[in-house]
């Protein structure tokens, strides 16, 4: 019994003992503990998990400097520049001697666009400590910015190797001086770079591209050898080394390379699609193919691979090669709400949407929307739908979701404008535009929209003043030049739209972009001459220009002077087609050019071709009607011209088409 009450008193003791420690457990050690936790992940590199725990560290105390820091630079990470700014800012102010954070606030200031501001930052931490090192490299990358070269390679030649050691320095100076036309003293600077800092990998990287520019690749191979040695797990070096054997005509060496790097760990997917990935990039079609090939008999289970493969068809215009992958891909998993499904489902819908199949396109993100709702790709798919089929309210109500759930998502502002647009809500859809510039002031994507925008309302001096602001900071973009031609054109001012079309042939004379532009300036005034004449100046500059090749073959069809234009008219168009074999629309210009020849059953096989591959599009739908007719099948001619018909899409020769509809009555 006194062994009993003893236990039983111990245990009341250390009962109370717990409560108090739990009791004294106060904000301090909870905070600590969130915060300590973030730190962990945060190194760990699950940034997601990281935040939260160190906005339930802010919670408790709102001062807590630390926690801001690393809030701070897990948005710089996930590339949240704003959030950033705001971390750093509030940390700075908690602490103003936390050099590290003013420099970090510098360098968004900078990339922002404030320089001056930024300079500040880098004068401050300098004058509290003169030994700083970032804070004189953040200097000299503001002088750059500065466009003060000059000024840049003096200060940079004054610290770096004796302020600054670290690799970003020298790399700043480097830059400055290629800047200068200099490249020895580039080169001297990598090297005294490297020599301070011996497995710099970014410094070796940038000796490899000066050994490039001065066409040395012996040089380059064996730095990159090198930089294999430093870091030998990393596969993007193995590859670089490959595509430079393989650029040296060491071909077989760069193949041995790339089966090696498959071959290492053959169930790690992303190798198979990085290595498909560099075939690819070298015109290699058939060879990435094969390596994602083998790499799904390896992975059966893999969705990423078969993606890659996906978007090799998809590149290849082989879309219904796609979709049967695709449709593979959703026998790999029943549950509707899996991430891989859901990519899937969208990659549908968005290849159904590129075939003018509307209805296959809607099933599969009616689908995704039910398993996730707020979705962002099938919300962004579903409010193209909607414009598609001119149905403005509910384009709205898709679009608004993926900005709320996207708020940097550019595309999905131009669209809802353009939904408000097709509602008749003009000032909603200039305050959308407005209010995303408000957020995103340096986006040439919606100064182009708010430009079209006001092209829409006849307000051609403000579109034109929105184009200038981008031209005064880049006076060659061609497309923005592109941009302004299309203005006055709208505006009714032909001469000034046709001599900006002609500026950018004469800036870049070499690339078809200005020809082709100046082609469809004059297909829309009637001009079929002169259109011509310029689709001809592309092929004579680039030969396997496919799209000119076909664009001209359509022309010279409708508009050309007898039998040896139409022959010109089928050379073309069969050259165009070989090229990109599995083109609707190149099936539907030779079928087209066919039919100008009067060999009405060829022009049918090859338009059932295009129709098959491009159900909804009217025109195609027209010339399959009219290929019917003249082939005597009255039946088929009806159903393909209703469809034309049918279509809102406008279409050249409708005129035509309701008027053999009516002579079939």
């Amino acid at each position: 019994m006194i062994i009993m009450r003893r236990c039983f008193f111990s245990g009341m003791l250390l009962l109370l003992a717990i409560t108090f420690l739990v009791s004294c457990s106060g904000p301090e050690e909870r905070k600590m503990k969130f915060f300590n936790k973030g730190k962990a992940l945060y190194e760990k590199g699950d940034f997601v998990k990281a935040r939260l725990e160190l906005k339930n560290a802010v919670q408790i105390d709102p001062n807590f400097a630390d926690a801001y820091h690393l809030l701070g630079m897990i948005a710089i990470k996930t590339g949240d520049v704003n959030s950033a700014g705001g971390n750093f800012s509030k940390a700075v102010e908690l602490n103003p001697l936390n050099w590290d954070d003013q420099i970090q606030l510098g360098g968004l200031l900078l990339r922002s666009g404030k320089a001056d501001e930024a300079l500040a930052k880098a004068e401050l931490v300098l004058k509290g400590d003169a030994n700083f090192e970032d804070a004189y490299i953040l200097k000299g990358a503001i002088l750059l910015v500065k466009k003060n070269t000059d000024d840049a390679l003096r200060f940079l030649q004054d610290v770096v190797g004796s302020k600054i050691h670290k690799p970003d320095g020298y790399l700043l100076l480097n830059f400055v001086y290629q800047q200068k036309g200099d490249m020895q003293s580039a080169e001297n600077t990598l090297l005294d770079g490297i020599k301070m800092n011996e497995k710099s990998v970014p410094l070796h990287l940038a000796m490899i591209e000066l050994a490039l520019k001065k066409k040395q690749m012996d040089e380059a191979i064996t730095l990159i050898r090198k930089v294999i040695s430093i870091e030998p797990n990393a596969v993007q070096h193995r590859l670089v080394l490959a595509g430079l054997l393989w650029d040296s005509g060491k071909e077989p060496q760069a193949v041995d390379i790339l089966k090696a790097i498959v071959s290492a760990e053959p169930l790690k997917e992303e190798r198979w699609v990085q290595v498909a990935g560099f075939y690819v990039a070298r015109k290699k079609p058939a060879e990435a193919e094969a390596e994602l090939k083998e790499g799904i008999r390896q992975n059966p289970k893999s969705f990423p691979i078969r993606f890659a493969l996906v978007d090799l068809f998809a590149s290849t215009n082989r879309s219904d090669q796609a979709i049967a992958m695709l449709e593979q891909c959703l026998g790999l998993e029943k549950e509707p709400d899996n991430r891989y499904i859901i990519q899937t489902k969208n990659t549908l819908a968005q290849i159904y949407l590129a075939r003018s199949d509307i209805d296959k396109a809607k099933l599969y993100v009616d689908e995704v929307i039910k398993a996730s709702p707020k979705n962002g790709d099938a919300n962004y798919i579903k409010g193209i739908i909607h414009l598609r089929k001119k149905e403005g309210v509910q384009a709205v109500s898709a679009f608004r979701v993926v900005v709320n759930e996207n708020p940097k998502f550019i595309p999905a502002y131009i669209n809802l404008a353009e939904a408000h647009l097709l509602n008749k809500e003009t000032n909603i859809a200039l305050d959308t535009l407005e209010n995303a510039l408000k957020t995103m002031p340096n986006s040439r994507d919606l100064v182009r929209a708010l430009a079209r925008l006001y092209i829409t309302q006849s307000k051609f001096k403000d579109a034109e003043a929105q184009y200038r602001k981008i031209l005064d900071a880049n006076p060659n973009d061609l497309d923005v030049i592109a941009d302004m031609s299309d203005l006055f054109q709208a505006a009714g001012d032909f001469d000034r739209a046709e001599k900006e079309y002609e500026e950018i042939k004469h800036l870049a004379p070499k690339l078809p972009y200005g020809y082709i532009k100046l082609s469809a300036f004059y297909l829309a005034r009637q001009k079929w001459d002169k259109a011509m004449a310029e689709l001809d100046q592309v092929l004579k500059i680039f030969p396997n220009h496919w799209a000119a090749a076909n664009d001209l073959a359509f022309l010279l069809a409708d508009h050309g002077n007898g039998a040896k234009d139409l022959d010109r008219a089928l050379a073309l168009a069969k050259n165009a087609q070989s090229q990109n074999p599995n083109n609707p629309g190149l099936f539907d210009t030779l079928g087209w050019v066919h039919y100008r020849r009067g060999e009405i059953k060829p022009a049918v096989e090859w338009l059932k071709k295009a129709q098959a591959g491009s159900s909804q599009n009217p025109l195609i739908n027209y010339h399959l009607g009219m290929a019917y007719y003249q082939d005597g099948n009255q039946g088929k001619a009806k159903e393909y011209l209703q469809s034309a018909l049918a279509s809102k899409a406008n279409f050249p020769d409708r005129e035509k088409a309701e008027k053999v509809m009516e002579g079939m009555r």
